[in-house]
């Protein structure tokens, strides 16, 4: 075995034992949200961010996780688990107002950024449209978590 292909090994495993991790700490979160009746109220990806909160500031550093690793692995299922549990009837019914502000109220507050930090930091146009862009997505866990507390009362 040449060193280069015993360095790879040694990677994967190290990747795969961080996953492993991350994926027990979520699990586990999951799992005392199910087990707890008062945690029931409280949305799953709302739960994994105050255990990750909690886990920053007690400077815990348990893995390293590349942007990588984030972007395809852990942020699809945060961003689309509302999706997975969208009631058809109630988006057929408020589809006006979720197409105004899906469209609309984004280009606005896209363009209430860029402006804003064009006039405040003298930023460029282009990039504080980029900026306003990245900022301006909708949160989930904002807009669903509303209506879970409806819902259930």
């Amino acid at each position: 075995m040449t060193p280069e292909v015993a360095i790879a090994e040694i990677s994967i495993k190290e990747n795969l034992e961080q996953f492993l991790l991350v994926l027990l700490i979520s699990l586990s979160v999951a799992t005392m949200s199910r087990l707890f009746p008062w945690l029931r109220k409280i949305p799953f990806t709302l739960l994994l961010v105050i255990v990750g909160l909690f886990l920053a500031f007690e400077d815990i550093h348990l893995i390293q996780l590349s942007p990588e690793l984030i972007l395809e692995i852990f942020l699809p299922p945060l961003l689309f688990e509302a999706a997975w549990n969208l009631n058809w009837r109630d988006l057929k019914r408020d589809l006006f107002p979720v197409f105004l502000y899906a469209t609309i109220g984004v280009v606005i507050c896209v363009v209430g950024i860029a402006i804003g930090l064009d006039l405040a930091v003298g930023m460029p146009i282009a990039i504080a449209l980029l900026v306003g862009a990245s900022l301006s997505a909708t949160d989930p866990i904002s807009v669903v978590a509303p209506n879970e507390g409806i819902r259930s009362a």
